[in-house]
């Protein structure tokens, strides 16, 4: 299930916090892409570090740095497509506090909850996936347009987003304890924790 766009999506606004932070993700996936390794040795989040050491960068700095293309394109795709209409909602001040916040928060879920302290995590999936919680909490009947797969032939629907995000919250718990070595656990952190938020931050 792949979002292709938001029927919805507000016409005339242009959202430059949505745009500043895909920006800073692709430079800094540029420049680290060449050196990955020592980038993610300096950067990357690694939970026993975290509460061993008491290192606070890689909280914020893990959330701009990618394995791969597709683990950058898709991140960023999910962010444009449900970043829109939020930033428009919230301000683009609270937008980037919205974000960042869940990023974290997303990222101490999972140290706190992970059976692997020792592996590092990187990318923007956690602050991307409280994006999505809070479009699902502030635009339950916002219609996406998704792709679904079939067999052998792809089908193409408009989807309510309060099913959209359920679905795929729903396929995060399914997939946990895979070894896709992706972070499931920071999704759901973040997308619980970005409808939590979105209460307050709509005040």
């Amino acid at each position: 299930m792949f979002p292709l766009y938001d029927e919805s999506k507000i016409q005339g606004y242009t959202p430059w916090i949505t745009i500043l932070i895909i920006s800073a993700n692709l430079i800094c996936f540029l420049f680290s892409f060449a050196n990955l390794q020592d980038t993610l040795a300096k950067f990357a989040f690694v939970p026993d570090n975290f509460f061993q050491q008491k290192d606070f960068l890689p909280l914020f700095s893990s959330m701009f740095l990618h394995g791969g293309f597709g683990h950058l394109f898709g991140n960023m795709w999910f962010l444009w497509i449900f970043g829109n209409n939020l930033e428009k909602n919230l301000g683009r001040i609270k937008f980037l506090i919205f974000y960042i916040l869940c990023g974290i928060g997303a990222t101490l879920f999972y140290a706190i909850f992970t059976e692997n302290p020792s592996i590092p995590i990187i990318g923007a999936s956690g602050a991307v996936s409280g994006i999505l919680g809070g479009y699902f909490n502030r635009f339950p009947k916002n219609q996406i347009k998704t792709l679904i797969p079939g067999f052998f032939i792809f089908y193409i629907i408009s989807i309510p987003a309060i099913l959209f995000g359920g679905i795929w919250f729903f396929y995060q718990f399914l997939s946990l304890g895979s070894n896709l070595n992706i972070a499931f656990l920071a999704h759901i952190g973040g997308f619980l924790i970005g409808i939590a938020l979105m209460r307050s931050f709509r005040g």
